[in-house]
């Protein structure tokens, strides 16, 4: 099973390969959002509540911590 969000380091920028487990909604609001299976984000931050703020298309995201394990994801190569 490919690593989440969740265990990303900051600074990286990961490729997301799927979203895995989020129920129907969630994952119709992550889509909208841009983040979908091939979609390429940057960690830029980790929040307080151990969530994180991700930047993709050149709009920053925050990510409640709840959200990063249904996010399957690949570090990019620099």
């Amino acid at each position: 099973m490919p690593p989440t969000l969740a265990h990303a380091s900051i600074g990286a920028t990961v490729e997301v390969l799927g979203v895995r487990g989020a129920p129907g909604p969630l994952r119709g609001r992550l889509a909208e959002l841009g983040l979908r299976e091939g979609a390429s984000i940057q960690v830029v931050q980790r929040t307080a509540g151990g969530g994180r703020i991700v930047g993709i298309a050149g709009t920053r995201l925050a990510l409640a911590a709840e959200v990063l394990d249904f996010l399957a994801v690949s570090e990019v190569s620099s």
